[in-house]
């Protein structure tokens, strides 16, 4: 079984993007199916969520230090987007990263009907620059994009992601609005 790290961008004292929707809530309810589909699967998973920074320098190096303090096979960073685009895009640095962000950019972007924006490469995203295992950032979606808000479903997100990156399918579950 492989090892992962998670963890919601942001937080509510360094927020992120919001529209119609609001990233800081919904990142965290794609991150906590995540963590709950992967253990589900009897993988590992580390939750790296910082709620605890009061900037965004001190929240990206607390995300960091919780991701760099495991040793697994992948970080997964999970974001909304913003800025007028309609979508969903996976950030990547190394070549296993990309590997893994085209498979989930395809399959997020399929589950919730919405623009596949694709794997991009950026050197410029501190988390992505910082973690010593290969990460992707996953941009959901657009909380500013009316289309993408009314294909929203966090928990498709979720099992998207999950089953792009372990190759496997999450099993339906009954009652899904099970509280766990």
């Amino acid at each position: 079984m492989a090892k992962y790290n998670v963890h919601g961008g942001h937080n509510k004292k360094v927020p992120g993007a919001d529209g119609y929707l609001d990233e800081v809530t919904e990142d965290r309810k794609v991150k906590d199916a995540v963590i709950k589909y992967l253990k589900a699967a009897g993988h590992t998973v580390y939750d790296c969520t910082d709620d605890a920074g009061t900037t965004q320098p001190k929240n990206l190096a607390n995300i960091v230090a919780k991701c760099n303090a495991h040793t697994v096979d992948l970080d997964i960073s999970i974001h909304l987007n913003a800025g007028g685009g309609t979508g969903c895009e996976v950030y990547y640095t190394s070549s296993k990263g990309k590997t893994y962000a085209r498979k989930v950019s395809a399959a997020v972007a399929s589950a919730l009907g919405i623009k596949d924006r694709g794997a991009k490469e950026s050197d410029t995203l501190y988390v992505l620059n910082h973690t010593t295992a290969p990460a992707i950032l996953v941009e959901c979606c657009f909380v500013d994009s009316k289309t993408d808000k009314s294909k929203w479903n966090a928990d498709k997100c979720a099992k998207a992601i999950v089953e792009a990156v372990t190759g496997k399918s999450v099993p339906a579950t009954s009652g899904s609005a099970s509280s766990g």
